[in-house]
């Protein structure tokens, strides 16, 4: 690859890693608060690009595979079928904190299930809540409300599941806003014999994919 070929190809890799930071696309790879980095190393390639004064392998233009795809192709975020083959994910804590004022209350699915297994529900105090998630199927065809949790970036994304019990009239990978309050009893995780908590439905909304569809 010639010099100015080398210096396109970061270029083009240089302006996708910067327009996925600023289109807040970044969020179906990695978590929020690695944005200023990735921001700085687009930055830094296109610099790069701009700096090159080299000569690069043929191999370099493997680079344009990945940057077409970043450019054209907006990827969907993990859904059903990742967290169908991998095991719910839950957070032990050695104490949980009251919750906020409001009626239902907004929590995270992680919360709520951390609360519902390692608390057995008392520190949600019968309160009513409201949680956002996709629609699964659990290991007996049970309904279940999920919302990945990330590490780093999307390849160590991990399910965090609820049973819902109660009528709820969407497809897997419907985006949904649930509103119920605990209920006792737990399901297992065929995947890693963890416990999947219930929440009892009151109600159930569809609502858009968020921007931030990871927790």
């Amino acid at each position: 690859m010639n010099r100015t070929a080398s210096c396109v190809v970061l270029l083009l890799l240089g302006a996708a890693v910067v327009k996925v930071c600023l289109t807040g696309q970044y969020l179906r790879y990695v978590k929020a608060g690695l944005w200023p980095f990735l921001l700085l190393s687009g930055v830094v390639v296109l610099v790069l690009a701009v700096a090159n004064r080299h000569r690069q392998p043929r191999v370099a233009w493997l680079l344009v595979v990945p940057v077409l795809a970043l450019v054209v192709v907006a990827p969907q975020p993990l859904g059903s079928y990742a967290a169908g083959n991998s095991g719910t994910a839950l957070v032990e804590s050695d104490e949980y904190p009251p919750l906020p004022g409001g009626d239902p209350v907004r929590v995270t699915v992680l919360d709520y299930a951390s609360r519902a297994v390692f608390d057995e529900g008392r520190s949600l105090g019968g309160r009513r809540v409201v949680l956002t998630g996709f629609v699964a199927r659990g290991p007996g065809g049970e309904n279940l409300l999920v919302r990945m949790i990330l590490t780093c970036c999307a390849a160590d994304g991990r399910p965090v599941k609820v049973v819902l019990d109660g009528v709820v009239p969407a497809e897997p990978d419907t985006w949904v806003e649930v509103v119920g309050t605990y209920r006792a009893g737990s399901v297992v995780d065929g995947v890693n014999g963890e416990s999947i908590p219930f929440l009892a439905v009151e109600s159930v909304k569809v609502v858009p994919e968020p921007q931030r569809p990871y927790e």
